[in-house]
């Protein structure tokens, strides 16, 4: 049993560090070449592509916060996801 629960905890800990690190990417406290820069050597760990993210992936990132009860991380979240269709939508508008 304690092999299993180990492999849970860095599991655990691995989705900790992907959802924090795309965090920081998406609401600008942290530039993707910084955390690359901080895994030398190793894999840096993202929540789908930090340059190109999606609306979906937001909302799983979201559902992750939500269920870890950090609120204030959700709403910063929604607001990224909100001028992410705003922007869309004004892109949308000047193609036409």
């Amino acid at each position: 049993m304690v092999h299993v629960s180990s492999i849970l905890t860095i599991t655990t800990m691995n989705i900790e560090i992907i959802m924090s690190n795309t965090y920081g990417v998406l609401t600008n406290r942290c530039s993707v070449e910084d955390i690359l820069e901080q895994y030398t050597g190793e894999d840096a760990m993202f929540y789908g592509n930090p340059y190109d993210i999606e609306p979906t992936d937001i909302d799983e990132i979201i559902s992750f916060y939500e269920n870890t009860e950090e609120y204030e991380k959700c709403s910063e979240l929604i607001k990224v996801k909100n001028s992410i269709y705003l922007e869309n939508l004004i892109n949308t508008a000047y193609e036409k």
